[in-house]
Order: structure tokens, then sequence, then C-alpha cells
């Protein structure tokens, strides 16, 4: 192909042969793929066959596994940080262990049996480790007493790890309650600024008939926050930056206000974004999320139920945070009638689930979730693990894995669907 063709004088062409004519056309050809002229040769490029594609990934599905069983009512699970056995509250006023090796242990670690009233909702109903609690073995109770007054104590730990000194309660605060047996609230949780949160519902009765929820010279209906760290007598301070602090008819106490019945709270172990499942009335169940940079407020009941209004007559809801989250009960109660509160997923080992914030309903026993970021709800998700009967409440371990509690004395972990 470097000849000059053109340089040759013009004769005559001859006739070719068949093997002549055979040479012509593949040097017609080779000059073909040359590009016709001159310049560097190549030779042929061969495309490799396109990849197979990849297999589908199974879809990530969640389970349940049973852990625990012949509990008496169970309405929380928790623990220390960095410790490995799991603290599972009962409702009669049992504080029971469950082992890292999976076994229920005999002997409570506090059994309150006979020093409390279980009327209608009450009894033991939830505790909470000091953050400290490694270093000063202390922790604190929710339970309602003998006379069906909300109470919170401190309580700590024996000599023997496994076992709480009884004789060490004292008396944090006492909230009366009204005739009404039921709106008890319940939760206590430690915030990352190490004060302790404590939920109260709003006395009972329908539509809170002695308007407590509104009331900020009530302790009833409210989110408390209150230091228990290097205080003086009674055994809380009011920490200087709650929002009612020093002003007259308003208890200092309080930190949010115009909940129903926060059965269930918890902080996102990771923003420390606060989670508040709130128990609707009649229609509606929500869910009111307080970034960590915001001080709560007013929350609407019983102005509001949810994003509805309860009393047509002053649904007034200028001032009033709305749910970011809510579902309504459906007709003869078919999506449910009581919200449980779960946690916002921050474990290992289900890195999909990470930031989702987990619920369920006592009446139908599900698993669903949902995603909260840059204010809005997202991935909202029922997760078909099936209708695991009555789930009063969920629990977290020290590594932030998640259980469900039923109220017929199991608790699942949740786990990858295998």
């Amino acid at each position: 192909m470097a000849d000059d063709l053109n340089s040759r004088p013009a004769t005559a062409a001859p006739a070719l042969s068949p093997a002549s004519t055979l040479a012509a056309t593949l040097m017609a050809a080779v000059l073909a793929a040359c590009g016709g002229g001159g310049g560097g040769s190549s030779p042929p490029v061969t495309q490799p066959d396109p990849p197979a594609p990849e297999p589908p990934k199974p879809a990530f599905a969640l389970a349940v596994k049973e852990v625990a069983s012949g509990l008496s009512m169970p309405l929380l699970l928790t623990a220390p940080a960095g410790d490995t056995r799991r603290f599972i509250v009962e409702r009669p006023g049992r504080i029971r262990i469950l082992g890292s090796d999976g076994t229920l242990r005999a002997t409570p670690f506090l059994d309150l049996t006979g020093l409390l009233s279980t009327d209608g909702e009450g009894g033991l109903l939830s505790m909470a480790f000091h953050p400290g609690y490694a270093q000063n073995g202390r922790f604190y109770i929710y339970y309602t007493d003998k006379f069906s007054n909300i109470a919170i104590d401190e309580v700590k730990v024996s000599a023997n790890a496994d076992v709480a000194d009884a004789n060490s309660l004292k008396r944090i605060i006492t909230i009366p309650h009204p005739t009404y047996t039921n709106h008890y609230g319940g939760m206590l949780a430690f915030g990352a600024d190490g004060y302790l949160y404590a939920g109260t519902g709003d006395g009972g009765g329908t539509g809170d008939p002695n308007g407590n929820a509104q009331n900020l010279d009530s302790l009833l209906g409210k989110l408390l926050r209150l230091k228990v760290d290097d205080v003086v007598a009674p055994l809380y301070n009011v920490p200087a930056d709650n929002p009612f602090v020093g002003q007259p008819n308003k208890r200092g106490e309080i930190w949010a206000y115009g909940l129903r019945n926060p059965w269930r709270f918890a902080f996102d172990n990771s923003t420390s974004s606060l989670y508040i499942a709130d128990v609707g009335q009649a229609l509606k169940e929500e869910v009111d999320v307080v970034a960590s940079s915001l001080k709560p407020a007013n929350y609407g009941w019983n102005v509001m139920e949810g994003s509805s209004c309860y009393n047509a007559a002053s649904c007034a809801q200028t001032g009033l945070i709305l749910p970011v989250f809510e579902y309504d009960h459906g007709t003869n109660n078919a999506n449910g009638c009581s919200i449980t509160g779960g946690y916002v997923y921050r474990g290992t080992a289900l890195p999909e689930l990470a930031g989702r914030y987990l619920y369920s309903d006592y009446c139908k026993g599900f698993l669903k979730s949902f995603l909260y970021a840059n204010g809005a709800v997202s991935e909202s998700k029922d997760w078909a693990v099936g209708d695991i009967g009555k789930i009063p409440s969920f629990g977290q371990d020290a590594a932030g894995e998640l259980y469900m509690l039923s109220e017929s004395g199991k608790v699942y972990q949740i786990i990858r669907k295998p």
C-alpha cells in the first residue's frame, strides 16, 4: 500500500486470470480496510462480548425472631451503654434480665410487685439508665403508685450487678392523677443534653375533660425535662433553659405540651432529634418530630387530633405544631387504634434500615417504618412480618438493635428475613 500507483506509465490492462481476480479483490479489501490511501496499518479491532447482566439483587426484607417468652406483659426492653444484657420491664412490677446467652434470668433485677397499682393502664411502665450508669449505678423508673398517681423514682444497683437495691428507691417526682385510670403516659429517656425526659398522659377521660394538656399549670399531657445530676432537694432541678422557667402559673418542668398520651417517644441516637408517638382519640394516630436544634412547644391536643380539628369551636391553629406523620383508624379500626412508637434504627446488622423510624399499632401488630429527612416523610413501608399480636412497646439494646414486645409475653428481635 506504500507504492505510488500514479507514477507508473499507463498501459493497457491485461486480462486477469481467475486467480488474479481473486488477488485483486483481496487487495481492494485490504486497501478499504486501510482507508483507501496511505497511512499506518492496524489490525481489525475485535469488540468484546457485552458483560452478562447482573442477576437481580434480592429485595431487602425484615422478619422477627422470638428471643424470649414467658414474660408477664413486657412493656420495654433497654440496656445501659456498652452492656450486652437486655433489661425487660414487666407491667406487674418486675424488671427481668435477658442475658447475652439468650437466657432469661429467673431472679428479677428489681421486683416492686405489691408496691404499685396496676389498675387500668397503670403499673411499672418504663425505665431509663443514667448515661453514666457504669460509674454511678443509677437508673430511673416510671410507675403508678398505690394511689394511682404517677411516680418517678431513682434506684441504684446493688453490689451484685444483676440485682438492684430495692432499698435505694428515692422519689424524684409525684404527679397527681385524676380519677381516670388511663393516659398515664409512661416513657423515660435521657437526651444527649444529659437531662431526663418524661412523657405524661393528659389524665384520661374522653377528650381531656379536665383540660390538662393545654394547661401550663398542670404536669399532665406534657413532656417534662428534669435535671437529676448535682441537684439540691428535691431530687431534681429544672433546667434553666426550659421554656417556662420563672413564668407565673406555668410549670418550669414542662418542655412540651398539648399531648394526649405520649406512651412512647425516642431520641435518634445519631441526630438527637426527638420522635414522639402520641396516641389519638378515635380517628388519628400521630408522630411528631423535633429537630435537636429546636425547642418543642404546643402539639395541639385537645384543640387538634392529629391534623384535624377536635374541638371545632376552638380550632385556632396558630402556634400549634402539627404532626409530620399520621394515619387514620379506618372503618372499625381496620388500620389500627393506638400507635406504638418505636425507634430510629441506628444498629449495624441492618444497614439498609439506617435512619428509618419503626412503629407498630397495639391493635394490629404490624411493623412499619418511614424516613423523615429535610422536613418531609418518605419511604413509608409495611414490612409484612405478619400480625404478631398486641404490641405495646418496642425495645432497643446497647448495640442499637431493635425488638418488638408482645402482650402475650414474648419478645421478638427484628432481623433480616432469611
